[in-house]
Protein backbone atom coordinates (compact mmCIF):
# COMPACT_ATOMS: atom_id res chain seq x y z
CA UNK A 1 0.00 0.00 0.00
CA UNK A 2 3.05 2.33 0.73
CA UNK A 3 4.57 1.54 -2.19
CA UNK A 4 1.29 2.43 -4.34
CA UNK A 5 1.40 5.87 -2.57
CA UNK A 6 5.01 6.47 -3.56
CA UNK A 7 4.48 5.81 -6.93
CA UNK A 8 1.27 8.03 -7.18
CA UNK A 9 3.71 11.13 -5.92
CA UNK A 10 6.21 10.78 -8.35
CA UNK A 11 4.95 12.32 -11.25
CA UNK A 12 3.82 15.19 -8.47
CA UNK A 13 7.33 15.76 -7.26
CA UNK A 14 8.88 15.95 -10.70
CA UNK A 15 6.58 19.17 -11.69
CA UNK A 16 7.72 20.68 -8.20
CA UNK A 17 9.67 24.08 -8.65
CA UNK A 18 13.69 23.85 -8.24
CA UNK A 19 15.16 25.78 -5.42
CA UNK A 20 17.37 28.75 -6.91
CA UNK A 21 20.67 27.64 -6.37
CA UNK A 22 23.29 30.77 -6.00
CA UNK A 23 26.85 29.74 -6.36
CA UNK A 24 29.22 32.14 -3.93
CA UNK A 25 33.11 32.42 -4.75
CA UNK A 26 35.12 32.94 -1.85
CA UNK A 27 38.50 32.02 -3.12
CA UNK A 28 40.28 35.73 -2.98
CA UNK A 29 39.23 35.19 0.30
CA UNK A 30 41.75 32.62 1.13
CA UNK A 31 44.01 32.38 -2.36
CA UNK A 32 46.72 34.48 -2.03
CA UNK A 33 50.26 34.85 -4.06
CA UNK A 34 53.51 32.95 -3.09
CA UNK A 35 55.95 35.26 -1.84
CA UNK A 36 59.48 33.77 -2.61
CA UNK A 37 62.41 34.84 -0.35
CA UNK A 38 65.99 34.96 -1.45
CA UNK A 39 66.97 32.00 1.24
CA UNK A 40 64.30 29.60 -0.28
CA UNK A 41 65.71 26.91 -2.98
CA UNK A 42 63.90 26.78 -5.89
CA UNK A 43 63.54 24.61 -9.25
CA UNK A 44 63.01 25.83 -12.17
CA UNK A 45 60.03 23.80 -12.37
CA UNK A 46 58.72 24.92 -8.64
CA UNK A 47 59.45 28.52 -9.97
CA UNK A 48 57.43 27.84 -12.89
CA UNK A 49 54.99 26.57 -10.95
CA UNK A 50 54.84 29.40 -8.42
CA UNK A 51 54.98 32.16 -10.99
CA UNK A 52 51.53 30.27 -13.03
CA UNK A 53 50.08 30.37 -9.39
CA UNK A 54 50.47 34.00 -9.33
CA UNK A 55 49.16 34.94 -12.09
CA UNK A 56 45.96 33.20 -12.13
CA UNK A 57 45.45 34.78 -8.58
CA UNK A 58 46.08 38.11 -10.50
CA UNK A 59 43.66 37.36 -13.24
CA UNK A 60 41.06 36.64 -11.27
CA UNK A 61 41.36 38.39 -7.60
CA UNK A 62 43.55 41.24 -8.92
CA UNK A 63 40.84 43.71 -9.12
CA UNK A 64 39.11 42.71 -6.22
CA UNK A 65 41.40 43.46 -3.63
Amino acid sequence: MKRLFLIALLPLAACMPKPETKIVDTSCDWVKPIFVRKADKLTTQTAGEILAHDDKWKEICGDKK
